[in-house]
């Protein structure tokens, strides 16, 4: 490995390492300062604008992704670049005037007017859609310093400005004004990725085209899925509400949030590292050759999920007494199964990337599906019993399902296999982990020190079998060169 590959994954572990402090800052600073009931408000709302950022922009953002490297050989890129931010704009615009007039008409978000609903959506489409792409962009340009610091703008910028606007005007608005006006900040990044755009030496050649056709093409299945996926992972928020009220749903994804939130931090440092290397390989390659990728990337990918979702059954508890305020504490008992979902999840998701590697979305179209009835039919049926338990493991069972989908799918698809041993390898790694998580709790009393002391020993002993499980591909990851 060379010590220009050594320096990238030193730079993409520390920026993701401040990123992940960040999220664990915002959610014990927002446990500490709101409610449960204020919580349950700004989840609804992030719900609402996730829905409408990842079904109207998300897919072409994506497209983008696949085509930038392309089309700055092209020398395309920066017509395209601009093409795609008035597209983000008009989007913003059109879920803003979306939301309000909803707003006006419905009772949803209860908490929050029709016109702060409205501002709140347009801030967060516009923002977020321009900081993703272009740090993405970044990245793959090889910009790791300017990569890692735009993302921790958007994230420590957003949080102090929350922490401002909150301290004026006590609120969810103000909050959430403050974090997304941290993703409007960071977006400024697209500047930078223009500039870089104009680098290329040839004009014209073959790349993805961006035309309504093509885009409509790749885009479609994902716009069906994304609206597929809110159903599955976000709709328990309305239905856990009408079920036991919003103070229930800050509970629960307070929890829950310990758990995704860690999860997807991992699942990003893992394709910040591996991401060049898979996309490098995808280009002109038949059937065979996508599978041969595949393969390589499930070795590496499916066994670090199951061996962090271990790291989450066992020390989520106490990743939740150092991450929530003592009033959100209630949920402890419950973290294993948003552990063990985020596990099946982040597994499932696999998928999505064959769909990426094929240009062929539609594969993912029926896991969501399942998704999309089990989730909510199961959240309303078992929550009708018991509203928190009942919603857990209503989101449990419906992932379970989808993941049995997936694996079916995937090998009808390409002639690719499973990586079992190596994820059985992994599932008997994480195992004192889980025993630690259960046995401390019972021999001390599991105070912030206590809990401070076994998330060390769990991290140390997670990052040392993480690179024991990674050898063999992390050698061989050979990052893109450019600017840092």
């Amino acid at each position: 490995m060379s010590a220009r590959a050594i320096g990238d994954v030193l730079v993409l572990g520390a920026g993701r390492g401040l990123q992940m402090i960040a999220g664990i800052v915002t959610l014990r600073v927002a446990t500490g300062i709101m409610p449960p009931e204020t919580l349950g408000y700004v989840a609804q709302v992030t719900a609402i604008v996730a829905l409408l950022c990842s079904t109207l922009v998300g897919p072409v953002n994506t497209y983008i992704g696949r085509g930038l490297l392309g089309w700055i050989g092209a020398g395309v890129a920066r017509r395209n670049l601009l093409r795609f931010s008035a597209f983000v704009a008009i989007a913003a615009g059109a879920s803003g005037l979306l939301v309000f007039f909803a707003r006006s008409f419905a009772a949803i978000v209860a908490g929050l007017s029709a016109t702060s609903l409205g501002l709140l959506t347009l801030l967060y489409v516009l923002g977020y859609s321009l900081y993703i792409a272009s740090t993405a962009a970044l990245n793959l340009l090889g910009h790791r310093l300017a990569y890692v610091g735009f993302g921790n703008l958007a994230l420590w910028g957003g949080l102090g400005l929350a922490l401002f606007l909150h301290a004026l005007v006590p609120g969810p608005e103000a909050w959430l004004f403050g974090l997304y006006l941290g993703y409007v900040i960071a977006a400024s990044a697209f500047l930078r990725v223009l500039k870089h755009s104009r680098e290329g030496g040839r004009r014209g050649g073959d790349c993805l085209p961006l035309t309504v056709p093509a885009v409509f093409a790749f885009a479609w299945p994902q716009v069906l899925t994304s609206l597929l996926w809110w159903t599955q992972s976000q709709s328990y928020r309305f239905i856990l509400g009408e079920l036991g009220g919003p103070a229930l749903v800050g509970l629960l994804v307070a929890g829950y949030t310990v758990c995704s939130g860690t999860m997807q931090a991992f699942e990003a440092l893992f394709h910040e590292i591996y991401g060049p290397k898979l996309y490098r390989s995808l280009a002109d390659q038949g059937q065979d050759g996508l599978a041969k990728t595949w393969n390589e990337y499930a070795s590496a990918y499916l066994p670090a999920v199951v061996l962090f979702g271990a790291f989450l059954v066992g020390m989520g508890p106490m990743l939740a007494r150092v991450l929530l305020a003592e009033e959100y504490h209630g949920i402890i008992s419950l973290l294993f199964l948003p552990a063990l979902t985020e596990m099946l999840r982040a597994s499932s998701s696999a998928l999505s990337t064959m769909g990426v590697a094929k240009l062929d979305m539609r594969i993912v179209v029926l896991p969501v599906s399942v998704g999309a009835i089990l989730s909510p039919l199961l959240v309303y049926a078992l929550g009708s019993v018991d509203s928190l338990l009942g919603t857990a493991l209503g989101m449990f069972f419906a992932y379970l399902g989808v993941f049995l989908v997936v694996i079916p799918i995937s090998r009808r698809t390409l002639p690719i296999s499973w990586p079992v041993e190596r994820i059985l390898v992994a599932a008997l790694v994480g195992i004192p982990m889980i025993v630690l998580g259960q046995v401390l709790p019972m021999a001390v009393d599991m105070t912030l020190a206590p809990a401070l002391f076994a998330l060390a020993l769990g991290i140390l002993y997670l990052l040392g079998a993480q690179y024991v499980l990674a050898r063999p591909w992390l050698g061989q990851t050979v990052f893109d060169k450019g600017g840092k």
